[in-house]
């Protein structure tokens, strides 16, 4: 697709002015997904553990680390979105 220089001009203005705000919204829910993330590695990583050793244990802390990383991912998406429908 082909721009014309003014329709160039006009989307690189509007990236200017919302990029900005785009950058405040993903530093916002970004502690929580950084979280989230470390807490899905933990509770992969546990799982792969018990599996070679079957230490019974294992199992329900696993997946407790599992569910923690899924609600703080959730709880980052929610912010967010939230911080979408909040247009200044």
């Amino acid at each position: 697709m082909r721009m014309s220089p003014e329709e160039k001009k006009e989307l690189d203005e509007w990236v200017e002015k919302e990029y900005p705000i785009r950058m405040i919204r993903l530093k916002d829910s970004s502690p929580f997904h950084q979280i989230g993330k470390h807490l899905i590695l933990i509770g992969v990583v546990i799982y792969s553990i018990y599996l070679f050793f079957l230490i019974y244990f294992l199992f329900p802390t696993s997946m407790l680390f599992l569910v923690a990383g899924i609600m703080m991912e959730i709880i980052a998406l929610m912010k967010y979105y939230k911080s979408l429908s909040n247009e200044n």
